[in-house]
């Protein structure tokens, strides 16, 4: 596993009707993290020189169900914007709603 995206990323998550902060964590051994704006675990993996894709997995507040997230990500220096989908699946399986979002990260610390 690489070290490209490895730290703590404060992102602003672009989706319809609006934006929200949220906070990242990329570990070295491919593991992701959402550890502020929601909760959530998943994967990165390198896609090339400065690309990557995360995968993560965050749990709905309030209501039983998920959100899965799927990312695609180039890394500008100690910053990364990201495109993809989000899909809200309800606890019986069934998917609530799914967007596409986009999201610009900027490294912490």
């Amino acid at each position: 596993m690489g070290t490209l995206a490895v730290g703590r990323w404060r992102a602003r998550v672009g989706r319809p009707g609006g934006a929200t902060v949220s906070e990242l964590e990329f570990a070295r051994d491919g593991s992701a993290l959402l550890v502020v704006g929601g909760r959530g675990s998943g994967t990165w993996t390198p896609t090339g020189p400065d690309t990557f894709s995360y995968r993560i997995l965050e749990e709905l507040v309030g209501t039983p169900g998920t959100i899965e997230i799927a990312q695609e990500a180039v890394l500008r220096g100690d910053e990364f914007v990201s495109s993809g989908n989000a899909v809200v699946r309800l606890a019986n399986g069934t998917t609530a709603r799914e967007a596409a979002i986009s999201i610009v990260a900027q490294r912490l610390g």
